[in-house]
């Protein structure tokens, strides 16, 4: 199994040390798999380039700008240097920086695609992920939207160039600040046949913070005011997280603005 990774690092020590923990748990894989992983770092301004740790699994090709731009613009910057390359691969992923893999989850992947036909997959994060396959059940919108980010979704490579890049009204950095992964999984959704959830912690990424919620209202209901006419499921999402904007709204969280996009 071939799979592309696309990354961006606003370079720091601190995110460079998160960076190389992803490319040491990348090393680490039980899996045959093959990684090739797109890196993109912002913010970079020393005089020598960042050697990748290439070896016989992983091999990485790095970009650099001086300037920080929002995820989205970030991550098509990357996508458009290797467009032509997708269909080499088999799976695509945009993991952080901050996020890693336990040593057998692409093992477990690869043997949950092996058996069955997958156009999108999606588990969740935590702090301290579990290090096998568990919980695989039935897809549902809710589900994805709940659960579907950067770290957790897995894509064929056939999805990712139809959908060609996200949408830059959206994520962190732009003006309406976050929803970029929502949308780029929603419109994979739309587009997929076969679908896997697993409803259990598989991949590391530093726990959420709940309270803070609040601060990505505006792009994640951006983005399903913008699906919402989709599908009866979507919805019923989107007038759910109305109800949960009122609730931000009516603690001093959020603004009117913030249920208007861009």
């Amino acid at each position: 199994m071939k799979v592309l990774l696309i990354t961006t690092c606003v370079y720091n020590e601190t995110n460079y040390s998160d960076f190389k923990r992803l490319v040491n748990s990348l090393h680490s894989q039980s899996s045959e798999a093959v990684f090739f992983h797109a890196v993109l770092f912002q913010n970079y301004t020393q005089t020598e380039m960042i050697q990748p740790a290439n070896n016989d699994n992983y091999y990485a090709e790095h970009f650099y700008i001086k300037d920080i731009i929002s995820l989205s613009k970030a991550r098509n910057f990357i996508i458009e240097r290797v467009f032509d390359l997708l269909s080499d691969y088999d799976y695509i992923s945009f993991p952080d920086d901050d996020c890693w893999y336990p040593t057998s989850f692409w093992l477990n992947f690869e043997g949950l695609v092996s058996t069955n036909d997958c156009d999108l997959f999606y588990t969740k994060f935590c702090s301290s992920p579990i290090d096998a396959v568990g919980g695989i059940e039935k897809h549902s919108a809710y589900k994805l939207v709940q659960n579907a980010s950067s770290n957790t979704t897995i894509y064929k490579s056939q999805i990712v160039a139809e959908l060609r890049c996200f949408n830059e009204s959206f994520g962190v950095g732009s003006e309406n600040n976050g929803g970029e992964d929502t949308d780029f999984a929603i419109r994979a959704m739309l587009l997929s046949k076969y679908i896997w959830f697993s409803n259990s912690n598989l991949i590391g990424h530093r726990d959420p913070i709940a309270e803070f919620r609040y601060r990505y209202f505006k792009g994640s209901f951006g983005v399903l005011k913008n699906h919402c006419f989709s599908s009866l499921a979507l919805m019923l999402i989107t007038a759910r997280k109305t109800c949960v904007g009122l609730v931000f709204l009516f603690s001093n969280k959020i603004k009117v603005t913030d249920f208007f996009i861009r």
